[in-house]
């Protein structure tokens, strides 16, 4: 379980960046180094460069455990005052006794209309009793998402096979499609590249209707149109034509990916979200209690407390509730790809709408293709929308 330690407002200069893919380094003014992608940059109306001075709002882990940067602001310079300002008499801000906040935030999160439920169920997740969360401990028990997780192959170690249109697989030169068709980006006109396929019968406990998934993506264009149409072929289909890839996809695709692997589903889990998760719904649930007890901001609160917990861990909140998830049996385990379940966001929320509202997270599929992140997948709530996807690198 990754832990998430807040770093609200640390000073910092760009020193490295590279503009195609938005992924660079920001050197503290305290020491130390940080790493951040474009997704961290929404503040800024214009990209930043090399030199622009910044402030870093929160880290969470990123690829290999390094230090990735949760939202990057401007620093903004005060101006320099013309006259010195009159003291004004200090105020204690005035905290907030723990049962009044439980009274405050009887709702833990919105977790179980976020994502696209699943028809088979799973058991409960099964936690132990903790002083701190134990008004919530109920509903995060009732409401864990159920999922299905995907295990798919290491990109280094293929075992490599022929899919048919029963199977699910990724990668390769293979897909099954309506059309005998093979999909091209409609912004270069390259060959895609195939993600993932899913089969009518695993899709089927979470979009009924015989039809699975199939999910191809063009990463020339890609990484900068992460929300464009036109670079994905993500699509519900009836597998009714086996489509091989043109030559030009040899030319294209990475040699490491032409052979077909096999995707393993597992059984039905649940899913209970770490803390960052929950810190990424921050903008769109302020008032639920997980967002308030994650958010950037510091609560004050004051006793009396539970029997049995120390103040002091509520300064990193979010490992204590981390490490009581790590406590739980019987949860999902990440196996490249997962249907069902919360979106794996890294730094913030990013879920697409529709003309019914927000979408429902449908999957979620690393592979490694999209290298620290993942292609999120969603469906619309009335089931009437096209699928919509959302890429993170």
């Amino acid at each position: 379980m990754l832990a998430f330690r807040a770093m609200s407002g640390q000073k910092g200069t760009i020193v490295e960046l590279n503009p195609i893919d938005a992924l660079g380094w920001i050197e503290l003014d305290e020491g130390g180094r940080v790493r951040f992608g474009g997704t961290a940059l929404k503040s800024f109306a214009v990209s930043p460069s090399v030199g622009t001075r910044v402030e870093v709002h929160g880290t969470a882990p990123g690829y290999k455990g390094v230090p990735k940067a949760v939202m990057v602001t401007p620093l903004v310079v005060a101006p320099a005052a013309t006259e010195e300002p009159k003291a004004e008499p200090s105020r204690a801000k005035k905290k907030t006794p723990w049962p009044t906040f439980v009274r405050e935030h009887p709702r833990w999160s919105d977790v179980a209309e976020t994502c696209v439920p699943c028809a088979r169920k799973a058991p409960r997740p099964e936690l132990p009793e903790h002083p701190l969360f134990a008004p919530w401990r109920r509903e995060l028990c009732e409401t864990a998402p159920t999922c299905v997780d995907l295990k798919v192959p290491h990109y280094l170690k293929p075992e490599s096979f022929e899919p048919g249109p029963g199977d699910c697989f990724a990668h390769g030169p293979v897909a099954w499609l309506d059309e005998p068709r093979w999909p091209s980006c409609g912004v270069c006109a390259r060959p895609l590249e195939m993600c993932v396929q899913i089969a009518p019968a695993v899709l089927a406990d979470f979009l009924p209707g015989g039809r699975g998934l199939a999910a191809l993506f063009c990463f020339h264009c890609g990484i900068e149109k992460t929300r464009d149409p036109r670079v994905a072929y993500v699509r519900l289909v009836e597998p009714r034509h086996r489509v091989t890839a043109p030559e030009a996809w040899k030319s294209t695709s990475n040699r490491l990916r032409r052979e077909s692997q096999r995707v393993t589903p597992a059984s039905p889990a649940t899913e209970l979200p770490p803390a960052n998760w929950y810190r990424c719904r921050l903008e769109i649930t302020p008032e639920t209690a997980s967002s308030a007890l994650f958010g950037f901001d510091t609560l004050e609160l004051d006793g009396p407390f539970p029997e049995g917990f120390d103040p002091d861990r509520l300064e990193e909140v979010d490992v204590e509730y981390d490490d009581w998830l790590a406590q739980q049996r019987g949860g999902a385990r990440w196996g490249g790809a997962r249907l069902g379940g919360v979106a794996g966001w890294e730094l913030a929320d990013a879920t697409p709408s529709c003309a019914h509202g927000e979408m429902l997270h449908l999957l979620d599929y690393a592979g490694g293709q999209f290298l620290e992140g993942a292609l999120h997948v969603f469906s619309c709530r009335e089931r009437v929308c096209e699928l919509a996807f959302v890429a993170e690198f």
